[in-house]
């Protein structure tokens, strides 16, 4: 008597070997159909006597199978003899009427969730998991053993997009680049914050670039046990760099004994460039974006730049021309020219890659800051359609619905975004806006007060991010906690290396606590560390309280020249 009887279309045999040689590790014996059943015979004696014999009838979906009129026989056979069906998917795939009513009411997993399906085989299918069983992950700052220590920006792009090639993953629950970051300031053990973040696997490492040669050591640890689930050392030079950020991600695939789909398995393998030099510019130019001044951002922009003249077929770096020449224009210069190398750098992107929803994000971006509200919010709309779980997709949305008015479209626009990215601190200080511009004091209090705890972490591990400083204190008062507020308005205004939004943030912060005077003093003040996002000062409803009055209308005035 076997264990598992699997029934598969013989064109997915290759993902159906490699389940059966997991679940016999697992211990389990395993009924699979190998060498092929021919004639109504055969059929009629094996294939009849393993369903008869097996505890659970594990059926593989997808469109190969579906259309199987052996394996429709197998399943109609199992749900007469009422065994237990686990539906297994390989693939998403719409079910015919034929198979719909075997598999009414069965809740199906993904071959991914390998654990999932001895659960399943194990309790029944009426007691699989329904909240998030996915493994989680977290990729931990990996150490710069360079010579001189100033590769941080080669150690955190392999941190990047190791983060960015898991998450292809459906199986795992990976913490994003933000955590890794903040998790350099941690003092406490290793076990202690696994409990508290609710993460079991983690992905430890070092790099070593010297000239062009370079080396990386990783490691996969569970907390849970103490083990290292494997640990590797890969030399090579730059050119290697992908070949080597690949074979880290399926060894720590494999360690957690995660089978892959066959989009899961093109993603892993799809490299961003053909060029290390042009991904070595791409990696510093990242590192820089994420400073958040005016001088990071252009010299963020510059190696974008430079990264496609070496890979005119770089995608990956047209798209973050197009977002960081937006940038540059929303808060730093009202140049039109940034637009029109935004525009140009997204249809490179559609030219490269298709309509993805990526770079219709970008074209509605692009759109509203040319004037086009309407237009932006059917490229919002797009985005969503594209792929319903991308959370820039609401952030273009809200923007959009923003910029026509709409305030409780803005809000569940915002709120959308944060259950989607329910630990960015963007998200939940987008919604906070969002909020004070409807009007409503009781939601704004309480998503302030689920946002404070996530804002606080990050400045606490980070007390010289100014830019998150300044949203906290403007989170502390959104929630009713004036005294903190300007305590921590006080502080960070005594930095003099302050940029434009920090400091607009500050005056905001100081207007909401009534200090009048301190606010216009601040708004002076963006203006003159470059501040140009004129459209904050004509709509922003936190400014409201100084409409009519000569000192604001004033600054007003100069930003309007400015922008000329």
């Amino acid at each position: 008597m076997a264990d598992i009887f699997i029934s598969y279309s013989r064109q997915d045999s290759e993902q159906a070997q490699l389940l059966t040689e997991l679940l016999t590790s697992a211990g389990l014996s395993v009924w699979i159909d190998q060498v092929g059943i021919i004639g109504a015979e055969k059929w009629a004696t094996e294939i009849v006597e393993g369903i008869n014999a097996c505890s659970t009838f594990l059926l593989l979906i997808s469109p190969n199978s579906v259309t199987s009129e052996n394996v429709l026989r197998e399943l109609s056979l199992a749900s007469e003899k009422r065994k237990r069906v686990l539906p297994v998917d390989l693939e998403s795939v719409r079910l015919p009427s034929s198979f719909e009513y075997p598999l009414a009411g069965i809740q199906r997993v993904a071959i991914a969730n390998f654990d999932a399906i001895l659960r399943a085989h194990k309790y029944g299918v009426t007691r699989m998991v329904v909240k998030d069983v996915r493994k989680s992950v977290m990729v931990l700052p990996f150490e710069d053993l360079s010579p001189a220590g100033d590769n941080a920006w080669f150690s955190n792009g392999i941190i990047a997009e190791l983060i960015s090639l898991l998450s292809n993953v459906k199986a795992l629950r990976v913490s994003d680049q933000q955590t890794t970051k903040e998790f350099k300031q941690y003092k406490g053990q290793l076990s202690v914050y696994a409990s508290e973040m609710g993460i079991r696997y983690f992905v430890q490492g070092s790099v070593r670039k010297f000239g062009d040669q370079i080396k990386v050591t990783s490691a996969l640890l569970d907390i849970d046990t103490g083990d290292h689930l494997w640990q590797d050392s890969m030399k090579g030079t730059m050119e290697d760099i992908f070949e080597i950020q690949e074979t880290v991600a399926r060894k720590i695939v494999e360690g957690l004994a995660i089978i892959l789909t066959k989009d899961e398995e093109e993603k892993l393998e799809k490299k961003p460039t053909e060029s290390a030099a042009a991904y070595e510019l791409y990696l510093k130019g990242d590192e820089y974006s994420r400073r958040h001044t005016k001088s990071d951002y252009e010299r963020s922009l510059s190696l974008y730049e430079e990264a496609v003249r070496v890979d005119p077929a770089f995608a990956g770096a047209f798209a973050e021309i197009a977002n960081m020449s937006q940038e540059i224009y929303r808060i730093y210069d009202r140049n039109p020219a940034l637009l029109d190398r935004a525009w140009v750098a997204a249809e490179k992107v559609h030219e490269l890659e298709g309509e993805t929803a990526k770079y219709v994000w970008a074209m509605s971006g692009i759109t509203l800051k040319r004037g086009d509200a309407e237009g932006a919010l059917r490229l919002a709309w797009r985005a969503i359609e594209l792929d319903s779980k991308f959370a820039a997709g609401y952030d273009a949305l809200g923007f959009a619905y923003q910029a026509l008015g709409n305030k409780e479209e803005t809000v569940n626009a915002r709120e959308e975004q944060v259950r989607l990215r329910e630990k960015s601190r963007t998200s939940h200080f987008n919604l906070l806006i969002a909020l004070r511009e409807l009007g409503d004091n009781e939601r704004l209090r309480a998503a302030a007060e689920r946002a404070l705890p996530i804002i606080e972490r990050h400045t606490r591990l980070n007390p010289d991010d100014y830019h998150t400083r300044a949203q906290l204190a403007l989170a502390l008062s959104n929630s009713g906690k004036i005294s903190d507020a300007l305590q921590a308005a006080n502080e960070l205004s005594a930095v003099e290396s302050l940029d434009g939004m920090a400091v607009y943030n500050l005056a905001c912060v100081y207007l909401q606590c009534h200090a009048t005077d301190r606010s216009l003093e601040h708004l002076r003040r963006a203006v003159q560390k470059g501040f140009r996002y004129i459209e904050q000062f004509r709509d922003d409803p936190d400014l409201d309280p100084l409409r009519g009055m000569a000192e604001f209308d004033e600054i007003l005035r100069q930003l309007e020249i400015t922008n000329r």
